[in-house]
């Protein structure tokens, strides 16, 4: 009976490893990146920006994600960050996913702390042609989104996409 025990732990250890190093290997292959991120409204509340974020997975198995946090941040320093939420989402085999789209707004006020040298003329003018790139580059603030999440259990974080 004790060395039918030993043989069962042995056998699940070494299934354990298996499956881990297959996980690690797979989460590794999938392709994930920002879609369209961009200025979506303009308003007295503040400026709204929006993405989606596209996996793609190219390997034989499925693979389950969490939903992806976003972070707005200017010159590496985190600005804010869209809810996060404990939700899984599967990938399934040999496929490309859009994980829907995420939305975060910043306020005015938050936007004054970090502006230097706003060309407020520029951002009127832009604001009335409704041109979103234009508002942002009369803001004159550098604006970078990235995204958070887990693949299989383990952790990615992409590279910082400028927005504006």
């Amino acid at each position: 009976m004790n060395k039918l025990l030993t043989i069962g732990i042995a056998g699940g250890l070494v299934y354990g490893v298996y499956k881990l190093i297959e996980m690690k290997s797979t989460s590794g292959k999938i392709v994930s990146s920002l879609s369209n991120p961009r200025i979506h409204k303009v308003d007295l509340s503040g400026i709204a920006f929006r993405t989606e974020i596209k996996i793609q997975n190219p390997t034989q198995s499925s693979i389950t994600v969490t939903k992806p946090v976003v972070t707005l941040s200017t010159n590496g320093n985190p600005i804010t960050n869209s809810n996060p939420e404990s939700k899984t989402i599967t990938i399934k085999p040999l496929a490309t996913t859009s994980l829907g789209t995420i939305e975060l707004t910043l306020p005015w006020t938050t936007l004054l702390g970090y502006a230097s040298g706003i060309k407020f003329k520029d951002v009127v003018a832009a604001f009335k042609q409704k041109d979103m790139k234009a508002v942002g580059a009369g803001l004159n603030i550098p604006i970078e989104m990235k995204y958070s999440l887990y693949a299989n259990n383990i952790f990615y974080e992409s590279a910082p996409q400028k927005i504006m």
